[in-house]
């Protein structure tokens, strides 16, 4: 009978041979696996040594990370375009206005040159009227001439849209007259105007300048 521990050399060999081959598939094993991770989702260990995977939570916090920096980059295009935009119009606004306010200037300027113009041949009519009476020592021709210059000035300020006030005989207006003196009269209803000072103009709708008048008052002590 065969003891047991008189085991055959062959088995012995066999059995060692199927332990290293079982470690050594599990090694091959382990270093596929690491073998099919990926290379960016792998980083040394501070050591220098190990190797660490990256947990699914950090590569998607990274990639919204980057997401992020490059819709901030975007956006910092954006306002720079847009702040260029606003420089530019701001430029072409203050160029608007400097050129409305020539434009403003040159108009009243023509204005004010067309008015000039057609009011210098009543101040040559003045002059002509002065030295034909001083030559002629006439009086009346004088007088007749300054009518008629007086004429030709009141057509000139027309034509540009002033004309006289009425006063005398009207109710007073405190928008259109300007009381400088009140008389107490039963010959006028009160506030009726009895006498102008100096003729007010209208331009157009606007008061130009107030007639200075006196008005009518009734007496207090009037039955």
């Amino acid at each position: 009978m065969m003891d047991r521990h008189d085991v055959p050399i062959d088995d012995e060999k066999e059995k060692s041979d199927t332990i290293e081959t079982s470690a050594q598939q599990e090694r091959d094993k382990e270093i596929t696996e690491m073998a099919s991770v990926p290379e960016d989702v792998m980083h040394e260990s501070p050591e220098g040594s190990d190797v660490v995977i990256e947990s699914d939570a950090h590569r998607v916090l990274r990639e919204d990370i980057e997401v992020l920096i490059e819709r901030c980059q975007d956006a910092e295009k954006r306002a720079e375009k847009e702040h260029e935009n606003f420089l530019r119009a701001l430029a072409d606004f203050d160029n608007y206005r400097r050129r409305v306010r020539e434009e403003m200037k040159q108009a009243r300027q023509l204005a004010i040159e067309d008015f000039l113009l057609r009011l210098l041949p009543v101040l040559d009519n003045f002059e002509r009227a002065i030295r034909v009476a001083e030559e002629m020592k006439d009086y009346d021709a004088l007088h007749g001439g300054v009518i008629l210059i007086l004429r030709q000035l009141r057509d000139v300020l027309e034509k540009e849209g002033v004309k006289p006030i009425e006063a005398e005989g009207q109710e007073f207006d405190p928008m259109k007259h300007e009381a400088v003196m009140r008389e107490d009269t039963t010959e006028y209803p009160d506030n009726t105007i009895i006498e102008e000072f100096q003729r007010g103009y209208m331009l157009g709708e606007k008061v130009l300048r107030p007639s200075m008048v006196k008005v009518a008052k009734q007496p207090e002590n009037v039955d």
